[in-house]
């Protein structure tokens, strides 16, 4: 007697749902959950360390940690939809979007201004994380680095996830 795959059994289970267009909430809003409990500690451990490692930097992580908590809180939940709603597009999290309709104009607008904003709510944070204060280029260089890598992989993510179902606007 053959046996079936169990990775098939599972991959099923995962797929099924789309088929039948039992949803509930959007990916947007699903993976913005992981990404606010989970995937925060991670990059804020990753920053840490890469401030650390790459500029010889040393830094309190947990005071890294709760500034992307708090960016992330702020921009995601209400900067980013607030400006994608002020320029047109008042679906930020793909709530009401049927596939095709979701605009990326409005994304893009809504991430770029929630990463300005996170620059200016994680400085002070970062700030207070050094153990030895720095001056000039040699403090903000390793921030805006910092910063600009992790959220250009954050906008990939999230944009991978939208972009499949959404249309230029």
């Amino acid at each position: 007697m053959k046996t079936t795959n169990p990775n098939y059994f599972f991959l099923l289970l995962l797929l099924f749902p789309n088929f039948l267009l039992a949803n509930a909430g959007s990916p947007m809003i699903w993976f913005s959950f992981l990404h606010l409990i989970w995937i925060n500690f991670i990059i804020g451990t990753f920053e840490s360390k890469f401030l650390l490692e790459k500029f010889n930097i040393p830094n309190r992580k947990w005071l890294i940690v709760a500034a992307n908590y708090t960016s992330m809180f702020l921009g995601y939940y209400f900067i980013a939809p607030h400006f994608s709603f002020e320029n047109g597009y008042p679906d930020f999290w793909g709530m009401k979007s049927r596939v095709g309709e979701y605009e990326l104009g409005g994304f893009f607008i809504g991430f770029l201004c929630s990463f300005v904003a996170t620059l200016i709510i994680e400085f002070p944070f970062y700030w207070l994380s050094l153990k030895t204060k720095q001056q000039g280029w040699r403090l903000l260089k390793p921030f805006f680095l910092v910063n600009l890598l992790t959220n250009c992989i954050m906008l990939l993510i999230y944009f991978a996830i939208v972009a499949f179902s959404a249309k230029w606007s």
